[in-house]
């Protein structure tokens, strides 16, 4: 997405606004203090040189300066006058020659000789030699005590961009197989499942519908790319309308149920190219609907809003706006959704966030606290180097920068991070050759990575007679009896949430809805530190007499009766639906596969019944209301030929015997 031309003019170099600080030409700038015995041809020439000076004639100044040089190349008070009209003629370099040469001769001439030279240090990268000047000159009673502010910055500045290049982080790009063609490939994102890739891509394409002497011309295209079997992307392709019409769109991001995407559109009025956030919804079927435009509150007519990052549960929006009413140039901005589905007014991210420069590109992570965002304005190394902070609870953390070598003197832009924070991605033209741009992935600094999470997605199986609407999904930490209550979709009976991991818990899913049957699964810390998705798929069904319900993840040791935690965690929480539907009666029953002896494997169900039974009452549901009963191999659900099958026969249910 193009970027708009900024209302000021932003200096991008220190050593531009050291020559703004400095007086005008009009007058020859005040000596400093050197014990020197200069000889008279050289010395004649200095009274000669202020003349001119003093006249404006700026060609004869550096004539006879250069001449007392020529004559004396330790001249102080020469290399001293010669190097200021270079800086207020902007020739840097020369100006830079001349002071070095100056500090070697007479290292306090002038206070302020040694910040103006530091700062020019700084602009090489020489920061061994810049840092210990500008100390020399806040070190300095008889300094110009104007340019501490500056000097201080400027020192804190170097400081900080000479530790991030002496602590290099482990920095090994490679490009993204098959998604990386002899096209170009940018503005991407990864879905937060991980498991689709969508990005630009650039390609030269002829079209057909124009006859046999049609051109070929240049096309971007909004792509996706889907995760392999073998773990590897596919090649990816075009997205299929409505994308890729009369839509100029980039820059996407999609929340954690694959079912809102927002991206950017531009469009030329009059001449400004102006961008605006649009989002799309997948419905039942998988097909997205026409873009819309998240609201003329976010979009104006007169800004550039762009470079959209939502958070993965869907309740902040994050983008890079150039209106009026920021701190600098480009600013990030957040909203926040509403109880009615739409986008809060935007809030302006603060100054730990913004600068008087320019911030974009946006990325929250799906932990929905860890904002990566590309910067000009902190202490960095290049133009645009890549930050990120942390949220706290009513601000942000001071950014950090990401590190060196993945930022450098090149603008760095368009960083987005896998879910187990393990994995960054971001586009370059410049790590191959002859290959234009291509999406590279790289292991990310430890320093860096967000907090840990893990996506629990999953279907509720809606029974026959039964009605999605209202059913809600409850995520509860065992640990700390956290609930977390998740959004259904009505249409396809879908859900997903990213929960933050806490040290050692273990959750418990279940769905609830008034007149439904209970339902849970167990997810142990266990299985989330193995992978940071999680499968966790419900059923939805009517409390019906005489129905069987499973009682998912309650499992015994072999040949044990002995409850674990995980199945206790499970009593405990049909416990809490047994007492929320008082006029409820179930039988607990035990069921076994086939192997072993099948009077052995009918004493073991009838025991393991009871086990659960006598759990549920120790909790205080009453006797009367339940039963158990044990029936070892003999009502199979599936064929015991195979594991497959036997796990779904290793079973316990429970059956409504009244309501």
């Amino acid at each position: 997405m193009p970027e708009p031309k900024l209302r000021y003019k932003i200096f991008g170099s220190l050593i531009l606004s050291l020559v703004l600080a400095t007086s005008s030409l009009a007058q020859a700038p005040e000596l400093g203090e050197c014990e020197q015995n200069v000889e008279e041809l050289p010395s004649s020439q200095l009274p000669k040189a202020i003349r001119a000076w003093n006249q404006k004639n700026f060609r004869e100044t550096e004539r006879y300066l250069e001449k007392a040089i020529r004559f004396d190349p330790t001249y102080a008070d020469a290399l001293y006058l010669l190097g200021e009209l270079k800086l207020r003629q902007r020739e840097i370099r020369k100006a830079q020659f001349l002071w070095s040469k100056l500090m070697e001769v007479c290292p306090n001439y002038k206070a302020e000789i040694a910040y103006f030279l530091g700062v020019m240090y700084m602009e090489d990268n020489k920061l061994d030699e810049a840092i210990p000047l500008i100390e020399q000159f806040l070190a300095n009673p008889e300094r110009d005590f104007g340019y501490d502010k500056e000097a201080k910055a400027a020192l804190e500045e170097a400081k900080k961009k000479q530790a991030l290049l002496r602590n290099e982080v482990v920095f090994n790009p490679k490009p993204v197989q098959r998604v990386s063609t002899t096209a170009d490939e940018y503005l991407a994102t990864i879905s937060p499942d991980q498991r689709t890739l969508y990005f630009t891509r650039r390609s030269r394409k002829t079209d057909r519908k124009s006859g046999p002497a049609a051109s070929a011309r240049m096309v971007e295209e909004f792509c996706a790319s889907v995760l392999q079997n073998d773990g590897t992307f596919e090649e990816g392709a075009p997205l299929p309308s409505p994308f890729n019409t009369s839509y100029n769109e980039g820059g996407p991001s999609i929340t954690a149920d694959n079912t809102e995407l927002y991206f950017t559109v531009c469009e030329d009025l009059d001449g400004y190219k102006n961008c605006d956030i649009y989002y799309t919804e997948k419905d039942m079927l998988g097909y997205w609907s026409t873009p819309r435009s998240v609201g003329d509150h976010i979009n104006r007519k007169d800004s550039w809003e762009s470079q959209a990052s939502v958070t993965a549960n869907g309740d902040w929006l994050y983008f890079t706006s150039d209106r009026k009413g920021g701190i600098g140039g480009l600013d990030l901005y957040r909203c926040k959704r509403k109880e009615d589905g739409t986008w809060s007014a935007p809030e302006l991210l603060d100054a730990r966030i913004n600068t008087r420069r320019d911030e974009k590109s946006p990325f929250i992570h799906s932990d929905s606290e860890t904002l990566y965002f590309t910067s000009n304005g902190h202490p960095g190394l290049g133009g645009f180097d890549i930050f990120y902070a942390r949220a706290t609870d009513s601000s942000w953390q001071a950014p950090s920068n990401i590190g060196y070598p993945i930022n450098g003197e090149k603008d760095d832009l368009g960083l987005f991070v896998s879910l187990d924070g393990k994995t960054g991605y971001f586009s370059s033209n410049t790590l191959r050759a002859n290959t234009g741009w291509d999406l590279y992935s790289f292991e990310m600094p430890e320093e860096a990575r967000p907090e840990e999470v893990f996506l629990l997605q999953g279907t509720l199986d809606v029974a026959e007679g039964e009605d999605i609407q209202d059913a809600s999904i409850k995520i509860k930490n065992l640990k700390t009896k956290e609930i977390t209550e998740v959004k259904v979709d009505a249409q396809t009976g879908s859900y997903a949430r990213v929960i933050e991991k806490k040290e050692a818990s273990d959750y418990i899913v279940k769905v609830e809805k008034k007149g439904a049957a209970f339902s849970s699964r167990y997810i142990s810390n266990s299985e989330l530190s193995m992978k940071p998705t999680v499968e966790a798929d419900l059923q939805l069904a009517p409390m019906e007499v005489g129905r069987e319900y499973t009682l998912n993840d309650i499992q015994f040791a072999s040949n044990s009766t002995q409850l674990n935690a995980a199945s206790k965690s499970i009593i405990e929480e049909f416990v809490l639906f047994m007492k929320e539907n008082s006029a409820l009666r179930a039988d607990i029953q035990g069921h076994t596969d086939n192997v072993g002896d099948q009077q052995s494997n009918l004493q073991l169900s009838k025991d393991r019944a009871k086990a659960v039974y006598q759990y549920a009452i120790n909790l205080g549901v009453e006797a009367s209301r339940l039963s158990w009963h044990g029936y070892g191999e003999s009502r199979p659900l599936a064929d015991n030929e195979d594991e497959a099958g036997r796990a779904k026969n290793r079973r316990t249910v429970f059956v409504i015997t009244a309501r």
